[in-house]
């Protein structure tokens, strides 16, 4: 499966030195930090010159204001610039560029809901639509927009990657303010949903793939009650997947916490034989670190 799996990034590099969502399409900033993570992690040198051109690509995309965008023709600056500089740290490439990107993330401050909605999650939470904690900063898919838990995630794993090169208070700070949103969200019985735990008085379910990737931002709190919680139900959830991409950030997120994930690949494999994981870029290279990295080293901070 490995073999196939690196066969496929290999093939559907585009000319440019970028990857697509899915072979065809025009290159994308995920899709191509992804697929160099993945071929990265297989350590062959005749792998050097399709990683140098996905390199190439990535370093043309940053902006002048340190970010990334979403791809080439997009100009608006994304939660993307994340996964670029997760990338290029672990590569161990551009740390200039890294330290420009990762001071974009610092100073992004998601939309609040104003100083009505903080007065009633004091007062009166049980009158809120929605209910959480509305001062505390996350980062959202795009600037000036609401937090979500996925990006928060993906952005407490670049910043805690950077640690040592950023250990200052204002990278502690958000850090903390991210930590606390995450278990701000999460759902009352453990793991987390796209957005919150509470809607109009009705529990929103938790989803494997989000939980997976928040338990990976929350990592180096393991200890928590909160995490071992939501690990469990990350587990009891999983029976029922057969998604390529939600197994292997299950898989990558056992490795870190330490847990025994055989009969999880075993899954990622049936999914592949029967779906080839639809042709996406992203499933195919996070698939290539759940098997090939063995620590997870480049998720883990």
């Amino acid at each position: 499966m490995v073999e196939k799996l690196i066969d496929f990034l290999l093939k559907t590099q585009n000319a440019d030195g970028g990857w697509g969502a899915v072979p065809g399409k025009r290159s994308q900033t995920e899709a191509t930090a992804l697929a160099l993570l993945g071929l990265g992690s297989v350590k062959d040198r005749a792998l050097s010159v399709h990683m140098e051109k996905g390199l190439q690509w990535l370093t043309n995309q940053q902006k002048a204001d340190g970010s990334w965008p979403v791809s080439a023709q997009v100009t608006e600056s994304s939660w993307s610039t994340t996964f670029a500089i997760l990338t290029l740290t672990v590569l161990g490439v551009q740390a200039p560029r890294v330290l420009r990107g990762a001071q974009w993330v610092l100073e992004q401050k998601a939309q609040t809901l104003g100083w009505r909605e903080s007065v009633r999650y004091r007062w009166a939470p049980e009158t809120m639509v929605t209910l959480l904690n509305p001062d505390l900063q996350g980062w959202s898919w795009v600037p000036s927009s609401f937090s979500w838990v996925e990006p928060t995630a993906y952005a407490l794993i670049a910043l805690k990657k950077l640690r040592p090169l950023l250990d200052d208070s204002r990278t502690r700070g958000r850090i903390r303010q991210g930590d606390l949103l995450l278990y701000d969200r999460m759902c009352e019985d453990g793991g987390w949903n796209y957005g919150n735990k509470l809607v109009l008085g009705e529990k929103l379910p938790p989803y494997p793939d989000i939980t997976a990737v928040a338990l990976i931002a929350l990592q180096d709190q393991q200890a928590e009650a909160a995490n071992q919680q939501s690990l469990q139900v990350l587990v009891n959830l999983l029976g029922q997947t057969h998604s390529g991409l939600t197994l292997s950030w299950a898989i990558i997120c056992a490795a870190l916490y330490g847990l025994e994930a055989s009969k999880w690949r075993g899954l990622l494999a049936t999914a592949y034989e029967k779906t080839g994981f639809l042709d996406e870029t992203r499933s195919h290279a996070l698939a290539l670190l759940a098997l090939v990295d063995e620590h997870v080293l480049a998720f883990r901070v």
